[in-house]
């Protein structure tokens, strides 16, 4: 488990500069809700500009989840390089390693998928270590719990695997705000 550099304030909400009411202070919870919305909304808006082929190519996007893991971390205390350890296992998902060996050689849809795969369990991981991080093994065994019922797919294929990712990113969701919500409490 990863121990953070510094100890995070008594659970008080963190001030935010873009707070939509003046003087008023945004939670971390509030501040991962925002992310994961805006993310969607920014998914939604690319999704429509997409030909059909390509949508279905790009069935979730994990960017609200990779930013809330990082806005998580910093708020738990970790130093960068623990934060970066949460996500190095990023560099090793099947489209970075296809990448790597044919260049910018198009991808099959089931490399693609199997990267949405990877990366999913990747983030499910960073949210279960900071989980146990910020809330020791009560939270760590809520978020496994969020995180078990609704686990990756395990192969790229299949006429379930989409709906199946996107459940699982939600439950990715869900725990990141069980994570803030944590940090709000005194």
């Amino acid at each position: 488990m990863l121990r953070p550099s510094k100890q995070r304030g008594a659970g008080a909400p963190t001030r935010h500069p873009a707070s939509t009411v003046a003087g008023m202070d945004r939670t971390h919870r509030d501040r991962v809700q925002a992310l994961l919305a805006d993310a969607a909304a920014e998914h939604a808006s690319l999704m429509s500009q997409l030909p059909p082929e390509l949508r279905a190519s790009v069935p979730v996007d994990a960017q609200g989840v990779t930013q809330a893991i990082d806005l998580l971390a910093t708020a738990a205390g970790l130093s960068g390089s623990q934060r970066r350890a949460l996500i190095r296992p990023h560099a090793v998902n099947p489209a970075v390693l296809h990448a790597r060996v044919f260049g910018g050689a198009p991808l099959a849809r089931e490399t693609v998928i199997a990267s949405f795969v990877e990366g999913a369990r990747v983030r499910a991981e960073a949210l279960a270590t900071l989980a146990d991080t910020v809330g020791g093994e009560p939270l760590g065994q809520a978020v496994r719990r969020l995180l078990i019922a609704d686990p990756p797919p395990v192969g790229a294929g299949g006429p379930d695997v989409v709906p199946a990712l996107r459940a699982t990113y939600a439950a990715h969701e869900h725990a990141a705000i069980a994570i803030a919500a944590a940090l709000d409490s005194p």
